[in-house]
């Protein structure tokens, strides 16, 4: 159940805008600037799609979701047969425009990498070919997943919190809808991680962020549920990041695309970056 947790429904990767905003993000770093038709076609097939899914889900009664429960994963997996024959567009389109990988790779780090949640795609649209990438997720089973499809990379089992390796790094630490289930104290311990391992820059996603002045904590049975300040994150990052860009995620769609219906109001993606030499 793991290894199709996150990667179905408005999460699957191929249509999920925080996950295309991350693409585009690494594309940028690890082949440089351009594909802006590419990057404008996938956006508006994504829109296309998150959309049909919900119609579809509203046809079919189905709440829309990520879940271990089989039955409900099974119910969110009929809603996706809407897309089946589209979801690939972008992914095609990409492996056809992308150059072959040079020498020099991209390095990244990615914090809870699940069971190569994002990485599958990553793959599959020939991004991963570009970056020299590591995984780490605290889940042992995530783990044996992500090595099970990926066996040639880099995944290891660790804790956000206390990660082992060396100040510095990598070039670029992304992570994905993890600081917002640990506690406060953990959350800023996590952040401090990435912070310390990135030489260039984060891109940081997160599913629930809101621009109150403080962070909310909200605990859980299992782990917390907590909702992030906007404003006190991207101080925190401008600390040590010289330019920090925040996309709302779903204010950007309505503004900027004409889609005013967003799975969820409170997605935020952050990208911080030192605009210095990238040893400096």
């Amino acid at each position: 159940m793991l290894d199709r947790y996150l990667v179905s429904g408005y999460q699957n990767p191929r249509i999920n805008l925080q996950s295309i905003l991350l693409r585009h993000f690494l594309i940028e770093r690890a082949i440089g600037a351009g594909f802006e038709e590419e990057k404008a076609a996938e956006i508006r097939l994504a829109v296309d799609l998150n959309e049909a899914l919900r119609l579809r889900a509203a046809e079919l009664g189905v709440k829309m979701g990520s879940y271990l429960n089989p039955a409900r994963q099974a119910a969110v997996r009929q809603v996706d047969e809407a897309i089946a024959d589209r979801e690939l567009e972008s992914v095609d389109r990409w492996r056809s425009v992308l150059p072959p990988p040079g020498d020099a790779r991209l390095e990244v780090l990615e914090l809870a990498c699940g069971s190569a949640n994002d990485y599958r795609a990553f793959v599959e649209c020939g991004l991963a070919a570009h970056l020299e990438y590591r995984g780490i997720d605290l889940t042992e089973k995530n783990v044996e997943n992500a090595r099970r499809r990926f066996p040639g990379v880099a995944f290891e089992v660790g804790d956000v919190r206390d990660v082992r390796h060396a100040d510095g790094a990598v070039e670029y630490v992304i992570a994905s809808d993890v600081f917002e289930h640990l506690s406060l104290e953990g959350m800023e311990q996590a952040l401090d991680e990435a912070m310390r391992l990135a030489r260039r820059g984060l891109a940081l996603t997160f599913f629930n962020m809101s621009e109150s002045a403080d962070h909310e904590d909200r605990p859980t049975k299992l782990y917390h549920w907590n909702r992030l300040s906007r404003p006190r994150i991207e101080a925190r990052l401008r600390e040590r990041f010289d330019s920090v860009r925040v996309v709302p995620i779903a204010r950007w769609l309505r503004d900027e695309h004409g889609y005013a219906r967003s799975y969820n109001p409170h997605a935020y993606s952050v990208f911080a970056e030192s605009t210095g030499p990238p040893d400096g």
